[in-house]
């Protein structure tokens, strides 16, 4: 299936960071977006981009993106609970 979308010459060079093919640009947000909602696996992204998934999850953390989802609520319970198991 191909889709095409129409976007501004300028809105891809403001947006853009890694990669310098604008069409893997695009598919690499997308599948980022869909592993970040649980849709994809990080496995099947990276196939579908035909690159490594090591390459895949490095290009994530350049977008300051996470593979694991974290709440700021999680984050203060595990803080809580590692506090109360040292003592």
């Amino acid at each position: 299936m191909r889709v095409v979308i129409d976007l501004p010459d300028n809105l891809l060079k403001e947006v853009s960071y890694g990669f310098s093919d604008l069409e893997m640009e695009i598919k690499f947000l997308l599948a980022t977006k869909l592993v970040e909602m649980g849709r994809i696996s990080t496995g099947r992204a990276s196939e579908w981009l035909g690159i490594s998934k090591p390459l895949f999850l490095r290009e994530m953390g350049r977008y300051g993106l996470s593979i694991l989802p974290v709440d700021t609520e999680s984050l203060e319970e595990d803080i809580i609970n590692v506090r109360e198991s040292v003592r």
